[in-house]
């Protein structure tokens, strides 16, 4: 039997969208000089080295990932011996472990910084250790390939990290399924990214990325999430950074998966703005996200498709 979507939770913010307004696009741009000095170094809202927290996460994050791609293909639908793609896997390989202890043959997390280098090889025991306590199966097969892969090797659990975030690079029809958290708001080029990400699965291929289309500032996110979308596209170019949002509405990924041979594309909000909150902002916003086929409530959403 599948199981039942839990139903999103409601945000409901008040307004205030003159200061709403002045205080995201203040930080808009002060995100913009921050990220040129320091550059990319804190995708979560967490320190890597809060190790504790980083496995609750990575484990959380992957029983969303299965619990969704169950509800789009089917129970009968298998992790075993897959291999596995993640785009944009964040400061840790901890996802590629855990699907690898789950029946996955193999996993390759592909990103355009080397966030993962960091991580310490503390994190990777404690995982492992968090593994075996839940009935987890050949530890010390896993401990060896994490040991490869943060050695620049690894047969089953590759690391690959390119500025360009070029996929052609990858073995063309290899991927069985492909994952992602949080990764393709990012992403420059959605269109290119999904045009070489179709040129690397086989058909039959499942994907399931968690897309977050609210606000990332992280003063403003919880007060206004649909801060980013209020200002005139020329301000918002102005204040782009490398990873800043894109603004892209789930509409728009629905368009680009299908125009790329992707068939059965399902839409699961999993967190919504209440009513009041988007009726009150909805005028302010940028014109071209007015209109009601930017479904404005959804602020986060997963993306699960078929590859015809």
């Amino acid at each position: 039997m599948v199981e039942m979507a839990a139903p999103p939770p409601v945000v409901n913010p008040p307004v205030r969208n003159r200061m709403h307004h002045c205080l995201g696009g203040a930080l808009l741009l002060a995100n913009k000089v921050r990220h040129a000095v320091q550059g990319y170094r804190t995708p979560r809202p967490f320190a890597a080295t809060e190790m504790a927290r980083a496995i609750a996460y990575d484990l959380s994050v992957v029983s969303g990932w299965l619990r969704h791609l169950r509800l789009h293909a089917g129970d009968r639908w298998s992790l075993a011996g897959c291999s596995a793609l993640e785009l944009g896997p964040g400061p840790d390989l901890g996802t590629g472990v855990i699907l690898l202890s789950q029946g996955a043959q193999r996993y390759t997390a592909f990103d355009a910084y080397a966030l993962a280098e960091r991580v310490p090889e503390a994190f990777y025991e404690d995982l492992l250790r968090e593994i075996v306590r839940r009935g987890g199966g050949d530890v010390d097969g896993l401990r060896s390939e994490v040991a490869l892969a943060r050695g620049g090797g690894g047969a089953r659990l590759r690391y690959v990290w390119r500025a360009d975030f070029d996929l052609s690079v990858l073995e063309p029809r290899s991927v069985d399924v492909v994952f992602s958290q949080s990764a393709f708001e990012h992403f420059d080029d959605v269109a290119q990214v999904i045009a070489q990400l179709s040129a690397v699965v086989k058909t039959g291929a499942q994907l399931v990325i968690q897309v977050d289309l609210s606000t990332h500032s992280r003063w403003v996110r919880d007060v206004d999430p649909l801060n980013i979308y209020r200002y005139a596209d020329w301000l918002y170019r102005l204040a782009k950074f490398s990873g800043t949002p894109n603004r892209l509405r789930p509409h728009e990924y629905r368009a680009l998966l299908q125009r790329h041979g992707w068939c059965d594309v399902s839409m699961a909000p999993l967190a919504v703005a209440a009513d009041a909150y988007v009726d009150g902002v909805r005028a302010t916003l940028n014109r071209h996200f007015r209109d009601p086929i930017n479904q404005m409530h959804v602020l986060s959403v997963m993306i699960c498709a078929t590859k015809a």
